[in-house]
């Protein structure tokens, strides 16, 4: 073979791993658009959970998936692995994600799983450069309730394994969608990953919270999380998995059931 077409060979594969790369981003990253309009936000169950309280939420647009190794090696490859508030935006220990000779890529047969492992300054990272945000923990909760208010979990009011990865069923995440949808098309929502939402966490913040698209507290040492995961005790997660459930996490922390999806303005 002449120098000439193995320059072409290599030429062709790279053009063809770039596009494979964004194909991977353009199929994954369509978002939903959840109407405005007003739900009961958390519950009296529990005391983090309360009170139950009326909220409106403006409309605004949510990832259908969460995002995957594939999405979030696309940003390091770009933006590199940076560190923010003395942490990387991605812990590569236990991820799904190697680096080699400055390339990050998905360990094989994960591409399409969420990526794990990224602290909440890597997930807002990787979100402006999608041109959007994390989502709110209120705007969460309205996307994750779907098209009816009040149920116990998106589905109904008894656990489903058809719609959630939770409890080590499969003892490890599994590929974005392979569970049902909830109302909205959204898949996900609860299992699979934690969530990292944009807002400080504080626990009476329900007291007194706004009744018009809450942002959380001006500030705290932890951010919300919500949905729960794949990793955990059965009998444990099923509370977990509940919509109005909330948990948090200081910024910096990684684990291996944690990761994120993207938000953004209508405008």
């Amino acid at each position: 073979m002449n120098r000439r077409i193995l320059q072409l060979l290599v030429i062709v594969f790279i053009l063809s791993a770039a596009a494979a790369e964004r194909a991977w981003t353009q199929d994954l990253t369509r978002m939903v658009l959840i109407p405005a309009g007003k739900f009961i936000m958390g519950s009296d169950e529990f005391h983090q959970e309360g009170p139950a309280h009326k909220v409106y939420v403006d409309a605004f647009y949510i990832d259908t998936y969460e995002v995957t190794n594939a999405h979030f090696c696309a940003f390091l490859n770009e933006q590199g692995n940076q560190t923010e508030a003395g942490v990387p935006w991605l812990d590569l220990k236990d991820s799904r994600i190697v680096q080699d000779g400055g390339r990050f890529t998905p360990l094989p047969g994960y591409e399409d799983h969420p990526v794990v492992r990224v602290t909440w300054y890597g997930a807002a990272a990787y979100a402006r450069w999608r041109n959007a945000r994390l989502p709110s923990e209120a705007e969460w909760e309205k996307a994750v309730r779907g098209d009816i208010d009040g149920r116990t979990y998106f589905w109904g009011e008894d656990i489903d394994a058809l719609y959630t990865n939770y409890g080590q069923d499969v003892e490890s995440t599994t590929p974005v969608g392979s569970y049902l949808p909830n109302g909205y098309g959204l898949y996900d929502m609860t299992g699979n990953v934690w969530e990292w939402c944009s807002d400080w966490y504080a626990r009476d913040y329900y007291y007194k919270s706004p009744k018009r698209n809450p942002q959380g507290p001006d500030s705290g040492y932890a951010r919300i999380i919500r949905g729960g995961g794949w990793s955990g005790p059965v009998h444990v997660y099923a509370k977990y998995l509940r919509c109005s459930f909330r948990y948090f996490l200081r910024p910096e922390s990684t684990n291996t059931y944690l990761g994120f999806r993207c938000a953004r303005d209508t405008e």
